[in-house]
């Protein structure tokens, strides 16, 4: 299906603009689409590129990625002719076309899915002028940045779902309480004490890992910084490294940072910062998600850390900060199943 979004729709919805067209996103006969995650093919003419237009492309999609060990960019850009725009270059799973001319009476970005492959999101931004061009996109450079990145995200969220490890989920389960999709490849490497869980996904030269804790509430400030990292060095003490005596902790030179925010309607604190290993040379980034189990009065926090020493950290990050998405509570599933009855019978 084929589904045609304007600006106004990103502004007011925000996330839920991917949700919407993943709902809506069904089968079809088109070939699978090409190209890396996290990867834009722009069309646009050599002169736009190398004029205001594509210095403020550039400066939008190569924005770097915040809080990584190294500097890499929020999108990988590939950019065409608009004449070369054809055959596997027009299965491209992300493309942003840029067009000016009088006919646009007013900029405006339209977004479509699935046009000439699956999964594919296609956008097209244009305006009657350069300057006009310049002047929008500017003004919605975050909209423009999260369209993309969530987009890939939810494509994530659903290759989690339809791979997951249903032994792994009843484990989580059965110790915290929630539902989760844990794709293939991770494993379990500890599962004591009862309120701590270590999951990993190992690669020659990468590391994708998922700790899973739990500790009784006392208070919102139990979400300040400083608690939210005593916690977490607490419970990634039990994390070893590799030499005798050495574990995880929570790097001393950067201070993480939280942020409040809603996932499918629940409170998370998100904490980003750096982790290295007592004892020895190893560290990375990481991200963690608390909330609190209303239920149980207990808070419940999912770490998930990245090690890739010689490779790019990105997209393994991304993959990880992708499982909070499929996160869901009891509570949560029954409230938003009274919800669907109320407006069903209203």
């Amino acid at each position: 299906m084929r589904t045609t979004l304007r600006i106004v729709l990103i502004l007011l919805l925000g996330s839920l603009l991917a949700g919407c067209l993943r709902s809506e996103n069904k089968k079809t006969n088109l070939p699978a689409s090409q190209g890396k995650k996290y990867e834009v093919l722009v069309v646009c003419s050599q002169e736009k590129w190398e004029g205001a237009v594509g210095d403020t492309l550039r400066s939008i999609l190569l924005e770097p990625v915040p809080i990584l060990n190294q500097k890499e960019p929020r999108l990988d850009v590939m950019r065409i002719q608009p004449k070369d725009f054809s055959g596997l270059l027009a299965l491209h799973r992300n493309v942003l076309i840029v067009n000016t001319g009088e006919q646009y009476a007013e900029p405006s970005l339209l977004a479509q899915e699935n046009v000439n492959s699956e999964p594919q999101i296609v956008v097209r931004v244009a305006g009657p002028s350069d300057s006009v061009l310049v002047e929008y996109m500017s003004a919605h450079r975050a909209e423009l940045l999260s369209f993309f990145e969530i987009t890939e995200r939810d494509r994530e969220v659903d290759f989690n779902k339809t791979y997951r490890q249903k032994a792994i989920g009843e484990v989580v389960f059965r110790k915290f309480g929630f539902n989760m999709d844990i794709p293939q490849g991770y494993k379990i490497r500890n599962d004591k004490p009862k309120d701590f869980m270590w999951i990993s996904n190992e690669f020659p030269q990468a590391s994708q890992g998922v700790v899973i804790y739990s500790y009784p509430y006392s208070g919102k400030e139990i979400f300040s910084a400083d608690s939210l990292t005593a916690w977490r060095n607490r419970f990634t003490a039990l994390i070893p490294g590799p030499s005798d005596g050495s574990c995880m902790t929570t790097a001393e030179a950067f201070l993480p940072e939280v942020t409040p925010l809603r996932i499918n309607g629940r409170f998370w604190a998100e904490m980003r910062g750096f982790w290295d290993v007592k004892g020895d040379f190893m560290g990375g980034p990481f991200v963690s998600y608390s909330t609190l189990d209303t239920e149980t009065r207990r808070v419940v926090t999912l770490d998930f850390y990245v090690y890739s020493p010689k490779e790019h950290k990105r997209n393994y990050l991304r993959a990880l900060e992708a499982l909070i998405y499929s996160v869901s509570f009891p509570a949560d599933e029954a409230a938003r199943e009274a919800a669907e009855a109320e407006s069903e019978v209203k």
